[in-house]
Order: structure tokens, then C-alpha cells, then sequence
């Protein structure tokens, strides 16, 4: 056991390692700062406002390079699947009012053309034509999403990593308050896969699914657009228990 005077002794060591600990996280923190990379809040809107739900009113469905030929390249998730999920939710945003913008990647050229499952559940929606790899960055679509006034932009894309996070990324920084839905989404790999989840994450930028982001925007299930909004989301387990309930009369 060690003697008072000794500890008495080994206080002002103590004393000056705690002192510099101090100092050197003061620095550590004003350089942070003045390079601009202090770690910014994930669960706050641009505005600084707490995290808020997708409203119907202030949101946007961006749908990025579903074509047909990156299409043929998705390994993530099934193919059919992905299919499904980007035309019910484009379906659901119709019936909700919410803009649709829909963008491909020189869709003459080797991608091809959009899915043809997705051009007719958006009948009078055009196809925008771009060149440049971040949507955000294609005067067209930019314009698109600005004369709309809104700013919660739900985005999906053919790849994930680049179609739906380069913009996401962009818009955020812009002042906008991005999501990015992970199923109507799809890439090449599960290392691609990972890596769009984690750049995503970092940004603070959530993901969602495409039934949770049609029922976050319908918001009440007394709404007269519950019933048709549902039947656009087509979710199996609850056409399973509608078909259900239907047989038993009750």
C-alpha cells in the first residue's frame, strides 16, 4: 500500500498529464473545427430541425437509371423483386400526389432504355435524358426538383453506391433532407451493397424501404387514399391477410 507521502510525491505528475491531455484535445478540437470536420448531428434535418417523417406534402420520389441494362447486372437483390418495389412505390406516389422525376443515363446508349414496367405505372411522367453520372448535377433534373419547393427527396437507383448516393450526398449538402430507398434500389455486389450503406451512414443520410416510405407518406390508415395506396404498395403478407379476411366474410 502506498505510503501518504508518496502519493503526495506523485501528484504533480498526475496533475501534468492530466493538463496535457487537456491541451491536446483543445487542439485536436480547433483544428477539427477550422478544417471543417467537426462531426455534424445525423438525426437533424438541414434546417437544423429534429428529424422529421417523409410528409406527402414536402416530399419528392426520385427514381435514378432503372434501365434495362443495369438491370441485367443487379446481384443484390432479386431482380424481380427490385422490379416490383420501384413501380409499386412510384405507383403509391402517383395516388398520393406526390412529383415523380425520372431520370436515365443516355438510355439510346449501352444502359438502355428505362424498365417498361416503370414508364407505364407513370403514364405523362417523362423520361430525363443525362450525360453526367450525379443526377443532381443534370440542369434538367435539378430544375425538376426545384420548381417542385419541396425538400424531403426520397431517391432509388440503379447502382446504389453511385445512382442513388452520389445525389443524395449532393442534395444534402445543398440544403435538402435526402432518404434513400434500399429495395427499389439495387447494385452489383454485396461489397457495393456495403459500401453506399456505410457512405450513406456517415453522411447521416437514412435509408428506408419502399412499403414503410408509401406508408410513412400516407401517414393515417383512415386517409381516403388508404385503400389505393395499399393495393400500389402490393406488400404479400398483407394481400395474405386481406385475401383472408375476404374469405371469411368477417
Amino acid at each position: 500500500m502506498p505510503t501518504f507521502n508518496k502519493i503526495m510525491k506523485t501528484l504533480p505528475f498526475l496533475k501534468a498529464a492530466v493538463l496535457a491531455m487537456v491541451v491536446l484535445a483543445s487542439s485536436a478540437a480547433t483544428t477539427a473545427q477550422a478544417a471543417g470536420t467537426t462531426p455534424a448531428a445525423s438525426a437533424v434535418a438541414p434546417s437544423g430541425a429534429p428529424y422529421s417523417l417523409l410528409s406527402r406534402d414536402n416530399t419528392v420520389l426520385l427514381l435514378v437509371d432503372h434501365q434495362v441494362g443495369l438491370f441485367t447486372g443487379v446481384r443484390d437483390i432479386d431482380v424481380g423483386q427490385l422490379k416490383h418495389n420501384v413501380v409499386a412505390l412510384a405507383k403509391a406516389a402517383k395516388a398520393l400526389g406526390i412529383p415523380v422525376i425520372v431520370t436515365a443515363t443516355m438510355p439510346d446508349g449501352m444502359w438502355g432504355p428505362t424498365i417498361p414496367e416503370l414508364t407505364a405505372a407513370l403514364p405523362g411522367v417523362p423520361v430525363i435524358s443525362r450525360t453526367s453520372i450525379n443526377a443532381w448535377d443534370d440542369p434538367n433534373v435539378r430544375a425538376a426538383i426545384e420548381k417542385t419547393g419541396r425538400k424531403q427527396i426520397l431517391i432509388a437507383g440503379v447502382s446504389l453506391e453511385v445512382c442513388a448516393t452520389f445525389p443524395a450526398l449532393t442534395l444534402k449538402a445543398a440544403g435538402y433532407d435526402p432518404r434513400v430507398v434500399l429495395d427499389a434500389s439495387g447494385t452489383f455486389s454485396d461489397t457495393k451493397r456495403t459500401v453506399g450503406l456505410q457512405r450513406l451512414a456517415g453522411a447521416g443520410i437514412p435509408a428506408t424501404d419502399y412499403a414503410t416510405a408509401g406508408v410513412e407518406m400516407l401517414h393515417g390508415n383512415t386517409d381516403p387514399k388508404a385503400q389505393e395506396v395499399y393495393a400500389d404498395l402490393d406488400m404479400p403478407f398483407a394481400t395474405l391477410v386481406w385475401q383472408m379476411k375476404s374469405a371469411s366474410g368477417k
